[in-house]
């Protein structure tokens, strides 16, 4: 049962924001708005007013991001992207939801079919999702923007890292503590004899994702010879790899260690195929499960192999998205829509993707992953109008982070504002590499 207290944080971060506007650079402001509000609310607990959607801590931080971009900023943001295929992709998300009501408006398992309010909700929903993108796309444009975005990501992850220690050691209680109550499964949190972090993340498998991104992000400053707090990104690297280990998630762990490796040791058009390749096997996952091409048995295998637990893990994964993959299929193109239509009796949801299969359908699915694949692949065409090894280099490291964020919605499901932020933020500096390209040779001519 949450107390006064966790309503209060929820309503009290916009006028939070308000000072960050008004004291801090757009680009901090709007960083520590989202990701802030994402590190300190609590979790799965909403406000709710009447005729629209219930708030909570990522859509009251996204809206509070808007308005200070506009209202103090006075920044113009358009609200649909101005071109290019990602404006008509944000524009199939939008029209989707309403195409699903239509389609869905039989009873199913005992829950009324959809009606026109639920169009209107979903659509509205949809719109708050995927607006970190679109301020990320108009925010971020250059080599600097992107410097100081993963400056950003590095510092509160070192900041954050004191409440992931304590409860690494003390057990995951702050929530509890501070908002009343514990916002998942406290056995799942428990592992080899100790304890996963979760502080106010809702669960230990997202503070291993955070983790693994923001030693992404150290590699690349560690490439520029950037430091922080006058400390050498050495000493922090080695801090987050062994945060990694102590946090008990392999998952989380295996990522952070390919990014690091990957970021530190290839060359900007290794990392640049790399993630296109990664992206590939993100669009395609479903079809290969839909015709059994995935080896997902010899996966299971090798978990179990190295232990038998995670094995098992992976197995019970593996059958449940199965499950909803066939449920999926009966509305494969749009989708069941909202109010656990998408589900069925007994079935566990783990992966990202197939949540967006089973609400939105195919149609859902390749425009959401369609729009991350657009901004990998522009990012892969500007790196060839880049001169600069330092700008080739940042440019690919965030495509990868991008491209691995994505794969982690496979297994998992951490597509938080944040993270589409940090999407939107690769696609608005690959556009402006393009656009400043198409002047240079305007005026050239």
């Amino acid at each position: 049962m949450a107390n006064n207290f966790a309503y209060f944080a929820l309503i009290i971060w916009p006028f939070v924001a308000l000072i960050l506007y008004k004291k801090l650079p757009t680009v901090h402001a709007t960083f520590w708005t989202i990701v802030g509000g994402f590190l300190v609310l609590p979790v799965r607990l909403y406000i709710d007013f009447p005729l629209i959607p219930p708030l909570g801590k990522e859509s009251i931080s996204v809206i509070s991001a808007l308005v200070g971009c506009i209202y103090i900023k006075k920044i113009k943001i358009r609200f649909i992207p101005a071109g290019g295929l990602e404006r008509w992709l944000v524009v199939i998300l939008l029209i989707t939801p309403l195409i699903t009501v239509m389609n869905n408006q039989e009873t199913y398992n005992f829950i009324p079919g959809l009606t026109l309010h639920d169009a209107l909700s979903a659509i509205i929903n949809q719109y708050i999702k995927i607006l970190p993108f679109i301020l990320g796309l108009q925010l971020i444009k250059t080599y600097d923007d992107q410097i100081v975005l993963f400056k950003l990501l590095a510092t509160s992850a070192i900041l954050y890292s004191v409440l992931v220690l304590f409860e690494i050691r003390m057990s995951p209680q702050l929530h509890t503590w501070i908002y009343g109550y514990f916002p998942h499964s406290f056995g799942q949190q428990f592992r080899s004899g100790g304890f996963r972090a979760v502080v106010f993340m809702g669960h230990g498998l997202i503070v291993s994702m955070y983790l693994a991104i923001a030693l992404g992000a150290l590699a690349i400053l560690m490439k520029k010879k950037v430091k922080i707090y006058g400390i050498s990104i050495w000493v922090f690297i080695l801090y987050f790899i062994m945060l990694l280990f102590l946090n008990k998630t392999v998952s989380g762990f295996v990522l952070g260690l390919f990014l690091f490796v990957a970021i530190a040791g290839l060359s900007a058009n290794m990392l640049r195929r790399l993630s296109i390749v990664l992206m590939g096997v993100v669009l395609l996952y479903p079809a290969l499960l839909i015709f059994d091409l995935f080896p997902y048995k010899q996966l299971i295998q090798l978990a179990t192999n190295f232990d038998p637990e995670r094995g098992a893990s992976l197995a019970f994964r593996f059958h449940h998205e199965s499950l909803l993959l066939d449920h999926a299929k009966d509305k494969l193109f749009f989708g069941w829509g909202g109010w656990n239509r998408n589900r069925i009796i007994g079935s566990v949801k783990d992966g990202y993707w197939i949540g967006v299969l089973g609400v939105q359908g195919l149609v859902g699915f390749v425009s959401l992953f369609g729009l991350v694949t657009l901004a990998v692949v522009k990012a892969s065409k500007s790196y060839h109008l880049l001169k600069n090894i330092n700008e080739q280099c940042l440019l690919m490291g965030h495509a990868l982070i991008v491209s691995i964020i994505m794969i982690d919605q496979l297994p998992n499901s951490s597509f938080y504002a944040w993270i589409i932020f940090i999407i939107g933020a690769l696609l608005g500096r690959s556009n402006y590499i393009k656009n400043r390209s198409m002047r240079e040779v305007i005026n050239a001519s």
